[in-house]
This record gives C-alpha cells, structure tokens and sequence, in this order.
C-alpha cells in the first residue's frame, strides 16, 4: 500500500523507522498500527509488501480487510493468512470498494491484493499508483521491498543447508568463520546458527549498533569485534538485522556463492519468483516498480536506499504481490513446491518452531499471547489462535505476513 511514511529516524524506540531499515515497527505485533499518529509526517509508499490477517476468528474479509489497511497508512501491503475453515467467494465481492475507500481515508497511494482460499489465489489485484509522477499504476507485477520478511529467505537457505549436512544450526558461528572476532572472547565458543536467525545471541539490538550500515557484508561482521555482548548466548531475545547478516555470510561461506545468488537459484527461480530481486539495485532496474515517498513540504521520493544492498539478508528482497502470495502457499505447506521439495517437512517446521521469548518489553507483548521468535519468524497465539508472522519496515515501504493455518486462507496486500 502507497501513502504516508514517517522520517528516517536512528533511534526505534521512538516508534520511527532506524535508518537501516528496521525499527521495532519492523517486527512489532500481527496487527500492531504501522505507526503511531504523531511519529507521521506524511510520506507516500508506492511501495510496500504486507502478509497479515487482523482478526482471527472466522469473519467476513471484509473486517479482515478493513482492519488490514487501516493499520498500513503508511504504504504498500502484502497480507497472507491461512486457514481450513470454508470462506466464500462472496465474502471477497467487495474488496475492491473496501480498498479504494481505505485509501482515500488513509492517504495511501498504491495497493496490491491477494487472497488465497484453499491452497489457491482467488484474487490478486493492483490498486492506486506506483509512481506519482507518471502516474503509473500498481498492476499484480509492482515489485516492492518486503524489509525484514528478508529475514525469512535467509533462514530458509539456511535450513536447506541443514538439510544437505553443510551447517549444523547449534554449532558454534566460529565452526565456519574462524576470523570472527566479538567484544566477549568467551561469547564466540557458544554463539550458534540458530541463535542468530533467532535474534537470541547475546548482541544487542538495533539502535545500540552504529547508525550508518558499512558498505559491505565483510564491513558488518567486522563491526561484531566491537559490540558489545548484553546477554548469555541464548537467553535474551534482542532484535538486530546485523546477526541476519552474519547469518548469511555463513551461507556465503559455506555455499561458495554470493547470499543473493543462492538465494535466486535455490528458494526464488524453484518457487517462481523470476521477477524478485535485491536491494536498491533490483527496484531500480525493474520497469514496474513502486517508489517510495516522503513528506519535504510537498510528497517527494526518498533518495537511493544504499544500505539495503549489504543489509539484504536482513531487509532488502524485492518482490511483487504474485511472488509474494506463492511464497506464502510455500510457507504453509510441507516444504515442497509443484512438486519438488525445497526444505525437508521436519526444517519447515523447525522454522515455524518457536526459539526464544519475546519479552514483555516488545511493543506486541500485550496484546499477542505466548510471544516468541522462531527462526526468520515471529509466533503468538490471539483468542487461542496460533499465528506465524513478521512485518518489514524501510523508508517508503512497509510490509507485513501472517500465516494462520486455523483461520482463513490467505491474503496479500501491497
């Protein structure tokens, strides 16, 4: 969905957008608001990917929908949501009335929709406009960055790692990186795979880290020498897309390609997704793309954003509605797709398995029962239902996933 955006802000806790990306916005609950109204100043997104349901007990679409885009002001939605109760065709009629309405009240400028039902797409839509200038419109094919739903692709390499033998999830990081240097020399015999897809390994999160992302992947890991440890390996959930990315230097090693080129080769082109692409690079050279704005006294697009580029594992896949509704049916199925297995059942699940507590200190604590983060994913439980989830958060884009097996089917949203 396009519409307003608040400023770059390098502090999270305020409820503002960390110039790399993610913001506790980024990660906060399943149907969180993406914003808080006076952290707003107004800035269009053209661009943006969401997966979510807002209400989980059985209802109308139309309440799933509403609740949806009231809480995405800000841009672009991708919404995904599974479930095995019958839905009908009817409940979905009025979605284009819905959405148009939600937009105009919302200030939002461009939306893409899907809805899954029964394992298939029943409508998959473009609302609104991409590109203000030209008034180009948002078509199913609107590639958007998905910000830290990224996370979940990296994860998902690493499982197919797990998978062939190559990387053991409870080995120590320094099994495969030898160089590794962190602030705590004790820290690094202990520090695991798992701990770091899980935001479990004793670094702190976000903000505590330099505000300005190195250029390069070898820049990041380097900075770990530096920070310092705040917790035991393995006992404190602390938010960071860094530890993403050392995640994914990992694969790097290991796979002896480039985390992007695994990436396409082994989880995009088997899942169809042709068009997706990485960082600044792959929104710029797509013909269909959504751009992201910002309010300067007048609606005007943010400038290049340089550090999705090195800080893709945690925030920089690009990925249109299409993509991004058969990646959802991936990820509630069994690890196959048209028939070939991408990930053993037993490593989907382990994905989906929740690995630390959140603590009550995260914004969603309140209202999300059993709060923990898996691996790439965050889960809880609502009026006892059990949701999969993670939203995604940069300048101009916001995005959001919700997987609930028990509910609905799916639904996406840009």
């Amino acid at each position: 969905m396009a519409g307003r955006n608040r400023p770059t802000d390098l502090n999270p806790t305020s409820s503002k957008t960390h110039v790399d990306g993610q913001s506790r916005d980024a990660a906060a609950g399943p149907y969180d608001s993406w914003y808080s109204g006076a952290g707003l100043v107004g800035s269009v997104i053209v661009a943006q990917l969401f997966m979510r349901v807002p209400v989980l007990r059985p209802m109308m679409i139309r309440r799933l929908c509403g609740r949806l885009l009231a809480t995405c002001a800000v841009s672009t939605v991708a919404a995904a949501v599974a479930a095995t109760q019958a839905v009908s065709a009817s409940e979905f009629s009025d979605a284009d009335d819905l959405i148009r309405g939600l937009m105009s009240r919302e200030t939002v400028h461009g939306v893409a929709l899907a809805l899954i039902k029964d394992g298939r797409i029943v409508l998959e839509k473009g609302y609104g406009l991409r590109d203000l200038e030209t008034q180009a419109p948002v078509t199913t094919a609107t590639l958007f960055n998905i910000g830290s739903i990224s996370k979940s692709f990296t994860a998902l390499g690493i499982a197919q790692l797990v998978d062939r033998h190559q990387v053991d999830p409870d080995a120590p990081v320094i099994k495969y990186i030898p160089e590794l240097r962190l602030d705590n020399p004790q820290a690094a015999p202990v520090m695991t795979l798992r701990q770091l897809l899980s935001h479990s390994s004793g670094l702190p999160a976000d903000e505590q880290w330099p505000p300005r992302v190195p250029a390069t992947r070898a820049g990041i890991v380097a900075e770990f020498a530096s920070i310092p440890i705040t917790a035991p390996p393995g006992t404190r959930f602390q938010y960071r897309s860094r530890c993403i990315v050392l995640a994914a230097y990992i694969l790097e090693r290991v796979a002896g390609v480039s985390w992007e080129a695994y990436t396409r080769a082994h989880i995009f082109e088997p899942l169809g997704m042709v068009t997706a692409s990485f960082g600044p690079n792959g929104l710029e050279e797509a013909p269909d793309r959504a751009l992201p704005y910002r309010h300067s006294g007048k609606l005007v697009p943010w400038s290049r954003l340089q550090y999705l580029g090195p800080l893709a594992p945690g925030g920089g896949v690009d990925a249109n509605i299409n993509e991004m509704a058969n990646y959802a049916l991936f990820q509630l199925g069994d690890g196959t797709t048209s028939g070939h297995r991408l990930v053993s059942t037993q490593m989907m699940a382990e994905l989906h398995r929740p690995a630390i507590i959140v603590g009550a200190d995260w914004p969603a604590a309140a209202r999300v029962q059993n709060l923990h983060y898996a691996l790439g994913w965050f889960t809880g439980d609502v009026h006892g239902v059990h949701l999969v989830y993670h939203n995604g958060a940069n300048p101009g884009f916001r995005a959001r996933i919700l997987l609930v097996a028990s509910v609905i089917d799916s639904v996406r949203v840009l």
